[in-house]
């Protein structure tokens, strides 16, 4: 029965998730190194209650559920949490020792999870001596808004506690989606990193500019945002981070391109910094980029190399089609599923453009094993009464 919920990392995933487990009725103790973060993330969290309060979002006070939480520089306040979250930077080394220093002040009893958006849960588990207790629930930014949860088992990971964190992210009013084996990146990162990946390539080889390809993205597709805008908005040094984490890993071929990098290296960010593949107002301040109304950019090349990649979570037992388009969803705000928008333009066509830009030379594109075999077998989409889903009343 978890009553009191830790959260070690008071940044903006942290005091988000703090914040949503104390909405949701459990007690709530947050660590963090220093005084000066700790302060900021319960003005923060005071701040969004407010708001979602005078939204009526909220029946309880601010206050009361603020008297919820406790905070501390000292792990001692987490002696009696059913369930601590980590949600400190993407640093291994860092993580491990958090989970160290967990391992020996919580009960037996106590399950710890990581926000990490990338590192295996496996080598984190192993700096633990209750590696069965430890599990990925990886949530979106801001965790206040965002409905998904990514649950990701390691290796170690006990059947009892995938249950029970599912279980827990429901409590908390969020959508769960449960991987069947880990895998770098999870869903979420390694289809973001093929749309970023055949977007960069698209320019980079002379076929469309930024501002074609989010064209095609926002005014074709229909999503929030462009690839290089959502790019600039979620921070170009971590999505290369992500990008090295996922290649590195070995489970994903690379696709050479250089866009992204050079941004890093010119210190120009995205939205943190005021200007990444797009200016903004000011450091910090996100300001929706005026596009073209129209684009040459053709939808379905667009999203094939991610269409790929998700044929290949299916094949490998990572989840289901249904599941990878509720990460969509649900996690990138996405108007219908990636895969639901494949059937309808047809996977036949999005299978041609891989094979076209796979004999240009760019490994990654090789079609997929299982959408070989759908284009074989008629599995075309929308048109044929059958792709990823069955159209057939």
């Amino acid at each position: 029965m978890i009553k009191k919920i830790g959260v070690v990392g008071a940044g903006t995933m942290g005091h988000g998730i703090a914040e949503v487990a104390a909405i949701s009725g459990f007690r709530v103790s947050v660590v963090d190194i220093s005084w000066d973060f700790l302060n900021r993330a319960k003005e923060r969290i005071l701040d969004s209650l407010k708001k979602l309060y005078e939204k009526k979002s909220l029946l309880e006070k601010p206050e009361e559920i603020l008297n919820r939480m406790e905070f501390s520089t000292s792990y001692e306040i987490m002696r009696d949490a059913d369930f601590v979250i980590e949600a400190v930077p993407e640093l291994i080394e860092l993580k491990k020792n958090v989970f160290k220093t967990l391992d020996e002040i919580t009960p037996r009893h106590t399950i710890l999870a990581s926000n990490t958006s990338s590192i295996p849960i496996s080598i984190i588990a192993e700096s633990t001596k209750r590696p069965e207790k430890v599990i990925g629930m990886h949530f979106f930014n801001p965790p206040p808004i965002m409905k998904l949860v990514e649950i990701v088992p390691s290796k170690y990971t006990s059947e009892e506690v995938v249950n029970i964190t599912i279980d827990l992210a429901k409590k908390m009013g969020k959508v769960p989606v449960r991987l069947k084996v880990e895998v770098p990146g999870f869903v979420s990162n390694r289809i973001f990193l093929r749309l970023m990946q055949e977007a960069c390539r698209e320019v980079e080889d002379g076929e469309a500019t930024i501002e074609e390809v989010d064209s095609t993205a926002r005014n074709k597709l229909k999503l929030p945002m462009g690839i290089f805008e959502l790019s600039d908005y979620v921070g170009l040094d971590v999505a290369v981070d992500l990008w090295k984490v996922i290649i590195s890993s070995g489970t994903a071929e690379d696709v050479k391109c250089s866009l992204f990098q050079k941004k890093v290296d010119a210190k120009e960010l995205g939205v943190k910094s005021g200007k990444g593949f797009y200016t903004y107002p000011a450091a910090g301040k996100y300001k929706k980029v005026e596009l073209p109304a129209s684009s040459k950019v053709d939808p379905a090349r667009l999203i094939s190399l991610a269409v790929n990649e998700s044929a290949w979570l299916i094949q490998n037992k990572i989840v289901n089609a249904k599941e990878i388009d509720i990460v969509m969803i649900y996690g990138f705000n996405f108007p219908k599923g990636l895969l639901e928008m494949a059937d309808e333009l047809g996977l036949d066509v999005i299978y041609n453009h891989l094979k076209d830009i796979y004999s240009k030379g760019y490994k990654a594109y090789k079609p997929n094993d299982l959408l070989e075999e759908m284009i074989k077998e008629g599995k075309i989409g929308k048109k044929s009464g059958k792709g990823f889903y069955d159209y057939k009343s």
